[in-house]
């Protein structure tokens, strides 16, 4: 299986992610991700940071009522109100919901914040 997301940015391009493993863990692990094996022109968003704060890989599933983000003196998902996998409010959020902002994927440093439509897909190989 692998996952893949694509990013639309305001440029009107697509750009794309892909990773060669990819799992989820059941409700026990709170939906840990695991993630390795990227390929793509988007960035690796998800495992990719150098900064272990702002990587997906290896984070529970946080949602506005459950708080599983490594963020000593925050909630992450209540700040942006959706459910992700953080560590410290992660640069890989691409569906918060702020109005003033649009979503943003960590390219490399700084993080691209101009994504304006993105989706998640997996794909069985």
């Amino acid at each position: 299986m692998c996952e893949c997301e694509q990013i639309r940015r305001d440029n009107g391009l697509w750009y794309s992610t892909e990773y060669s493993t990819f799992s989820v863990s059941d409700e026990a692990g709170n939906y840990r991700l695991t993630v390795a094996g990227y390929s793509g022109d988007a960035g690796d968003a998800l495992a990719g940071s150098p900064d272990v704060l702002h990587r997906a890989d290896g984070m529970m599933f946080s949602t506005p009522d459950q708080d599983h983000d490594t963020h000593s003196t925050g909630h992450c998902a209540l700040m942006w109100n959706n459910g992700w996998w953080y560590a410290g409010c992660t640069l890989s959020v691409i569906n918060w919901d702020r109005d003033y902002d649009d979503g943003q994927w960590q390219e490399s440093p700084p993080p691209v914040k101009d994504v304006k439509t993105s989706r998640m897909m997996l794909k069985i190989v």
